[in-house]
């Protein structure tokens, strides 16, 4: 199987923004860069051997509805990383202190009083394991940043308080080869269908 997992492309927010379980909107254009990146996908989505499952949130719906053609599936496992009382807030207005002891332990830790690294890990980790299975040939998912980080460091057995090191670009897609427990990592975070992310 072949397995693409989509970053959004790039939300209308203000710099800066702590947005993960926010729905915030796509930026004007956004269907330019996913009109390239279909063509180069170039799947065709029935459902059964081609599969999209995608992020509740409308910024990943939308667009893997573009891409799927309305055949996606929405997985709520796929939800970007719950920041709590800091969704909304920018980075730069975060108490310091708050975001240090989150630094300290990155996997287990939630000083915003929202999930964890390890909270995300594992309902998508469990969601994999539902649907790993099906005889697909091609499998995509649209999702966020955090989501994608934490499944390739779990796929590639890498250590999770290290995925925030794995650069995942808007509307970039990571592509890995799976064959039983067998993962080849052929792309990450690649965008290069793309000319104005």
């Amino acid at each position: 199987m072949k397995l693409y997992l989509i970053r959004h492309p790039r939300p209308d927010v203000k710099k800066g923004l702590c947005y993960g379980d926010m729905d915030v909107p796509l930026a004007a254009g956004w269907e330019v860069g996913a009109q390239a990146l279909k063509q180069a996908l170039s799947i065709e989505f029935d459902g059964e051997s081609n599969r999209c499952f995608h992020s509740p949130l409308s910024r990943a719906s939308r667009l893997a509805e573009y891409i799927g053609e309305g055949k996606s599936q929405v997985v709520d496992a796929l939800r970007e990383l719950d920041f709590g009382h800091w969704e909304g807030l920018c980075w730069q207005d975060i108490p310091k202190q708050d975001i240090d002891i989150w630094a300290e332990d990155i996997v287990h830790a939630a000083p915003y009083h929202g999930e964890s690294l390890q909270v995300v890990a594992d309902r998508v980790w469990s969601w994999w394991l539902s649907v790993k299975d099906l005889p697909m040939e091609n499998c995509v998912l649209v999702a966020h940043s955090g989501v994608i980080k934490v499944f390739v460091s779990m796929l590639c057995h890498w250590p999770l308080e290290q995925c925030h090191r794995i650069d995942v670009g808007f509307s970039s897609v990571s592509e890995l080869s799976i064959q039983g427990d067998f993962v080849v990592l052929k792309r990450l975070g690649a965008g290069d269908w793309v000319s104005n992310q």
